[in-house]
């Protein structure tokens, strides 16, 4: 007999049962590693179906609860939120109102944000002054800063300045 090191198995060497996905194929279809399935299961999103052979395998919908998953985080969900959001059930429940609302109003606050960034380094682009520091709009937008009772980490209201 002839020991082969670092031996792993590749491939499927058992098939997965009827339905259901291994852990590894769940991955490749989802973009996803293993690891990040297993904190999903971990923080209560995902529930394996079984263990064949040593391993987790899923249920055919766990890849429409991960694509679920996924699009939540590109909208902006907190994988606490999008639980709150899988446990609330019914998109016309209360509890699925108020999780939507409370994002849309912090969306609202990032896009403002954003909005404001671009404005700053439209300016900064365009000042005719030598050193951007100089030019009185951009002290102005810097005054928030400097006092930082002002700015606890939310937009600064236009009416605080005006660059342009």
């Amino acid at each position: 007999m002839q020991v082969k090191v670092h031996f792993k198995s590749r491939g499927s060497l058992m098939p997965a049962p009827v339905g259901l996905i291994a852990i590894g194929e769940l991955a490749r279809r989802s973009g996803l590693t293993s690891s990040a399935l297993r904190y999903y299961e971990q923080v209560g999103l995902l529930s394996p179906a079984t263990r064949a052979g040593g391993r987790r395998h899923y249920r055919a919908s766990s890849a429409e609860r991960v694509a679920f998953i996924q699009l939540c985080q590109d909208a902006g969900f907190t994988l606490r939120e999008i639980r709150a959001l899988l446990a609330a059930g019914s998109r016309r429940g209360r509890a699925w109102a108020r999780i939507a609302e409370a994002k849309l109003r912090e969306l609202d606050t990032r896009i403002a944000q954003a909005m404001h960034a671009k404005t700053v380094v439209q300016h900064a682009l365009a000042c005719p002054h030598r050193n951007i520091v100089m030019c009185p709009n951009f002290r102005a937008a810097l005054k928030p800063y400097l006092d930082s009772r002002e700015r606890p980490g939310r937009p600064i209201p236009r009416s605080t300045y005006e660059i342009g």
